[in-house]
């Protein structure tokens, strides 16, 4: 019997998946100030039993939220509570609420909007090292398949990334994470050049599958997914969404239902690609501690 143990180990240490990240995201709320430290520190614990290793804070402010240091040294706690029960920890920067129309300008507007996000991105990277080393860096600002098609985009995305990751580096040399998007703005050829060309910057791409959004078919969303996150993917990994998008105006969701949930989380990437699940607060494990509902 001990043998056999051994042999699986062994067989686990080999295995492509052995060094694939298994993550979940959070989403840092202002309501979620509420949770003691006993339920935030039981949820972690319950999370690494459930076989996930990395908890991803998707920011560490967002606008004004979490700008102070009374907030910023709540959300330490909270990482360091993570850390605690065996996850590992990569730390999210800046989110700006306008990122999603303020990356709609062209030219010199642009480029120097993106370059007010990589300061106030190395504000936050400097403000946490000194208090907290992560495993990683993410950042919050998504890349879709719209908005950085033409030469023009493209050529500011790469400058921005690549300024970025050099200068994250003189912080901190762990690695660096951004996800990114599609939604059939791009043929599934010309988004995998997308994901290819952030990738080769030296940050990791997470493509989110988009399962949630639905704004493909299930057909079309596999193929976007094959080209860009499959084996011969450029995409470190995919962020598998546990959620349904309400129509309306603005973002709300629900939690998948439970046969579905279970579908997701079972889900495997590629060749031993990282995997991620958004988010925290959907997941059953929280129920009772995070708030889902708006």
């Amino acid at each position: 019997m001990l043998k056999f143990r051994h042999l699986l180990m062994l067989l686990m240490l080999a295995s492509p998946l052995a060094g694939a990240m298994n993550a979940l995201f959070w989403q840092p709320q202002l309501r979620d100030n509420s949770e003691t430290q006993t339920q935030w520190a039981s949820l972690m614990e319950n999370l690494h039993q459930q076989g996930f290793d990395t908890l991803v804070l998707q920011w560490t402010q967002y606008g004004d939220a979490f700008a102070g240091e009374q907030a910023r040294l709540l959300l330490q706690q909270r990482a360091k509570a993570a850390r605690a029960a065996g996850l590992k920890v990569v730390v999210g920067l800046h989110g700006d609420p306008e990122f999603f129309d303020r990356q709609k300008q062209t030219g010199a507007a642009r480029s120097h909007y993106l370059q007010r996000l990589r300061v106030a991105d190395l504000h936050q990277a400097k403000l946490w090292n000194a208090e907290f080393h992560p495993d990683g860096w993410y950042l919050s600002a998504e890349i879709d398949d719209l908005n950085w098609r033409n030469p023009e985009a493209r050529a500011q995305l790469v400058q921005w990334l690549n300024e970025t990751r050099q200068q994250m580096k003189t912080v901190s040399p762990q690695p660096l994470y951004i996800s990114s998007f599609f939604a059939g703005n791009m043929s599934p050829d010309g988004y995998r050049e997308l994901v290819k060309t952030i990738q080769q910057t030296g940050i990791n791409v997470w493509v989110q599958d988009g399962h949630g959004v639905s704004s493909l078919t299930p057909v079309e969303r596999q193929r976007y997914l094959n080209e860009s996150a499959g084996c011969a993917g450029p995409a470190s990994g995919t962020v598998y969404e546990l959620f349904n998008v309400v129509p309306g105006k603005t973002f709300n969701a629900t939690p998948l239902p439970a046969k579905e949930m279970a579908a997701q989380l079972a889900q495997k990437s590629a060749c031993g690609k990282d995997r991620i699940f958004f988010s925290l607060r959907y997941l059953p494990a929280a129920s009772g501690i995070l708030e889902w509902r708006q």
